[in-house]
């Protein structure tokens, strides 16, 4: 009996924490994307999205007060990019037109005496591979076209001064010979 007790003992004083990974979000390039997470405080404090990319320091990418609408971008994320907005308790972060460079862990955080974090999810943004060749089929068109406008003007040019060439040599009697004077 007190092998059991010694047990029950051990077990309420050790907590055991389980540790997943967060979930992966997989998106392409240009679509929207909203993240969420449940506002915990008891009382009125700040609350927060984040990012952080491949283990670097994380970026705190807006923030606001939980009673209040004002939100504040921080570390030169942009409004028209990321948008955070709060109802019934969720806190939302709106990530328009997604790109490449928004791949990252991405989380929640709020204070009112203590930080917490909650939320975690890993970001991951797909190119889009179809437009990237659209727009590096279209450079190289454009690349091409001017090499061959270049190279047409230059046979122009070329055939110009043939042309000219001709014409004096025409004009001229091989059996004269002509001197420039003053």
């Amino acid at each position: 009996w007190s092998l059991f007790a010694a047990m029950v003992v051990i077990l309420y004083l050790t907590h055991v924490v389980s540790v997943s990974p967060p979930p992966l979000m997989e998106v392409h390039s240009g679509e929207n994307v909203t993240l969420q997470c449940i506002n915990v405080l008891k009382k009125h404090g700040q609350v927060g999205w984040f990012k952080q990319v491949n283990s670097t320091e994380p970026l705190c990418i807006t923030s606001m007060w939980s009673s209040l609408p004002a939100v504040h971008h921080q570390n030169g994320f942009q409004v028209k990019h990321m948008k955070m907005f709060m109802t019934n308790g969720t806190i939302f972060l709106k990530i328009t037109e997604v790109d490449v460079a928004d791949s990252g862990l991405y989380f929640c955080g709020m204070s009112d005496n203590y930080f917490i974090f909650t939320n975690a999810t890993v970001l991951k943004v797909q190119g889009n591979l179809f437009n990237k060749l659209s727009a590096m089929t279209l450079n190289a068109q454009t690349f091409i076209l001017g090499k061959c406008y270049l190279f047409s003007e230059i046979i122009l040019k070329i055939q110009t001064i043939q042309e000219q060439e001709r014409r004096r040599e025409k004009d001229l009697d091989p059996h004269v010979l002509y001197a420039v004077t003053r």
